[in-house]
């Protein structure tokens, strides 16, 4: 049975990437992403099970969707530091609705991808999707979602090839661009939806501490004529770029908010940076609390047959 005829009688969502991002096969696909340790420059594979302290203390990963050919040294830099909370009872992966209709949406589908089946959080989205006053629901927007599936079949491998057997389980949240307060400083609505939702995931996670992870499934920059802007991406373009995100990023290291804002609307997101909702509300769970972010890792990718870039950063939440 195939899996999208198993999905379709379980009521899961299958998954939609496999056999041109990664193997379709299971073991040719754990065999991939554990090479992805051993490949030049990318962070190895913790030697007789050790642990560096600061990764027993990571509350949560930046971790890349973008395809895993193109720099699987950037999926090692976001979860060599999660090998402590590979056992966690569940993790939440904060996405990025490339295709939903809604600001914040979340699921309580199953998923199933060629490493087996990931269990969907049911109870908690159920007291979420009761409690929060707003609509969640776009299944729509789930049914192909590579910023979920990627590291939930990532996951699934890492935890694999470290001897945890307990069945892996999930709570999705698609995020939106907070695109009425970037490009019209209009949006309060979704900001107060962004509150109350944030509230909620805060909530889950002081109740369950280590026993729960936190996944930010996001890319950077989408900037040449592949994404519909009318000029090539230029080295100059590339630095510009680089040194833009440098200072984006120092205003989430800095827990500044409102300065992230702030310099996302200076240019109305003109770059296509997709990470702002879930950027956002992880910095609105955090908010006031003793935690501080760090970028591990950043790499452009620039494709010259169209002079486009997409950028991406590794990256991790620690108390």
């Amino acid at each position: 049975m195939n899996l999208e005829k198993l999905a379709m009688q379980t009521r899961a969502i299958h998954a939609s990437c496999h056999g041109f991002s990664y193997p379709a096969e299971a073991l040719e696909c754990l065999t991939k992403f554990r090479s992805f340790f051993d490949a030049p420059g990318a962070c190895c594979w913790p030697k007789n099970g050790t642990l560096a302290k600061e990764q027993r203390e990571t509350i949560a990963i930046l971790a890349p969707h973008i395809d895993f050919q193109v720099s699987p040294k950037a999926y090692t830099y976001a979860f060599s530091r999660w090998f402590s909370m590979s056992e966690a009872d569940f993790f939440i992966i904060l996405g990025v609705g490339h295709h939903s209709r809604i600001e914040w949406s979340i699921d309580n589908r199953d998923y199933i991808t060629p490493l087996g089946r990931a269990y969907n959080k049911k109870e908690l989205v159920e007291n979420i999707e009761r409690r929060v006053g707003f609509c969640l629901s776009d299944p729509l927007g789930h049914q192909k979602e590579h910023s979920i599936e990627f590291p939930l079949v990532f996951m699934q491998a890492l935890r694999y090839w470290m001897g945890i057997q307990k069945p892996l389980y999930f709570l999705p949240v698609l995020c939106g661009g907070l695109y009425e307060l970037i490009l019209y400083n209009n949006g309060q609505e979704e900001l107060l939806k962004m509150k109350k939702l944030a509230a909620l995931l805060r909530e889950i996670i002081s109740l369950y501490k280590n026993r729960v992870g936190l996944i930010i499934s996001i890319d950077g920059c989408h900037i040449g004529p592949r994404f519909g802007h009318p000029f090539k991406v230029t080295q100059e373009v590339l630095k510009n770029t680089d040194l833009w995100e440098k200072e984006l990023w120092g205003y989430v290291e800095a827990q500044n908010f409102m300065g992230f804002i702030n310099h996302l609307q200076k240019e109305k997101n003109i770059r296509f940076f997709d990470g702002v909702g879930a950027i956002a509300l992880t910095m609105e769970i955090f908010k006031d609390q003793p935690v501080f972010f760090r970028r591990t890792y950043y790499e452009q990718w620039f494709e010259q047959r169209d002079n486009s870039v997409v950028t991406f950063s590794s990256g991790y939440l620690a108390y």
